[in-house]
């Protein structure tokens, strides 16, 4: 597999068990491994494993979905680490690893429920005291118990705690300002839900970033990555973009939103029409609804519409561009990172900053890595 990338396997600890040495092809292009990370998601990785491999020979069948562990190291850094998920193929040749990142992990952890009160609370976890940072931190502390390993290695770096998003009112009508803070009157409620989905939607409300880190680090806070607008990618002559991918799709596109949901007593609630007038302006307008059965609340309601929107409300693409011998070396930029992105070629003309969500790299046998980098439009906020 050439000097530069190195692929351990790792036991239910994250401890060390044997380097793999034998990585047959994936396809015929010659690739032997493929990774990819993504923002406030899950990330993936395939290798295969021969069956001369030393490990196979010395450790035996010991690469099970749950139990084992993957790290890849480039140039001695680690650059991808997660928990084994299948073995899509077990053939006389070879074994096929398939390996998520330990978000995966809080998809398989369904989150507690309230005590029983007699009237039907067993079924939902209610929040409705303390702030949001202080929830999140219990419900992961929750979920290593209930996992245990590997969750219970679970360590935290940043849980910042956001403010309310302005005009935020509570079911009195009161203004709500300052640290988000949970209470009677302003409540969120999940039923039968896994941590990942709370998280993403929480996160969606306050316009936050989260992640578990290779090292098994857990942070929640509004930015993750680096704004480095100094930093270009340009597709041209010269430039540092091999090739690229701008599609226009309009059929989630939206300029003219209603939101609904039910609150706490199944009643019907609705906010909007939020309208996007520089959209409509230039394309009509477009109407949808968005209907959420974890809003209880009309702020947060239109706190996810008003989210939606600002995504929608033109059919600004998910810019994919693979870059060349010329670009940045990766390492220099990550997920997350806001970056400039130049691409002047007939009827498709962008010049913005653009922010990373994904990053996908392929390995050949000779070395060579094809990169993959999947841009989105910046939050306004941001």
């Amino acid at each position: 597999m050439g000097p530069l990338y190195q692929i351990d396997i790792l036991d239910k600890n994250q401890d060390y068990v044997a380097t793999v040495r034998n990585t047959p092809e994936l396809d015929k292009t010659g690739t032997f491994l493929s990774y990819t990370t993504r923002l406030s998601n899950i990330g993936k990785c395939k290798f295969r494993i021969g069956k001369l491999d030393p490990l196979l020979q010395t450790e035996g069948d010991f690469l099970q979905p749950f139990q084992n562990h993957v790290r890849i190291r480039r140039a001695g850094t680690t650059v991808w680490q997660g928990v084994i998920v299948k073995n899509p193929q077990r053939n006389k040749r070879f074994i096929e690893v398939e390996a998520y990142t330990y978000l995966y992990l809080l998809s398989r952890v369904l989150i507690r429920h309230d005590p029983s009160d007699g009237h039907g609370s067993e079924n939902y976890r209610i929040l409705n005291n303390g702030t949001m940072a202080i929830y999140i931190q219990t419900f992961l502390d929750e979920c290593k118990v209930d996992m245990g390993l590997p969750l219970a290695n679970l360590t935290y770096g940043t849980i910042d705690n956001p403010n309310f998003p302005a005009d935020y009112r509570d079911d009195t009508g009161a203004a709500l300002t300052g640290s988000w803070t949970f209470s009677p009157n302003f409540t969120v409620k999940y039923d039968y839900r896994d941590l990942l989905y709370v998280l993403t939607t929480l996160a969606m409300y306050c316009n936050f970033d989260f992640e578990i880190t290779p090292a098994m680090q857990f942070n929640f806070k509004q930015y993750i990555g680096n704004k480095q607008s100094g930093m270009k990618f340009t597709y041209g002559e010269h430039g540092n973009i091999d090739d690229y991918n701008a599609p226009l799709d309009g059929d989630a596109m939206a300029n003219y939103l209603w939101g609904i949901a039910a609150d706490n007593q199944s009643l019907i609630i609705h906010a909007g029409p939020i309208s996007d007038e520089a959209s409509v302006a230039k394309y009509g307008r477009i109407a949808a609804l968005a209907a959420y059965g974890d809003v209880k609340n009309v702020n947060l309601l239109t706190s996810r519409i008003r989210g939606e929107i600002t995504q929608v409300k033109t059919p600004d693409p998910e810019i994919h561009f693979f870059t060349n011998n010329k670009a940045y070396p990766l390492g220099r930029y990550a997920i997350g990172d806001t970056v400039a992105v130049q691409i002047k070629d007939g009827p498709n003309n962008v010049d913005t900053l653009r922010r990373i969500v994904g990053i996908d790299v392929q390995v050949n046998l000779t070395g060579d890595e094809n990169i993959r980098v999947i841009t989105n439009k910046p939050r306004e906020d941001q």
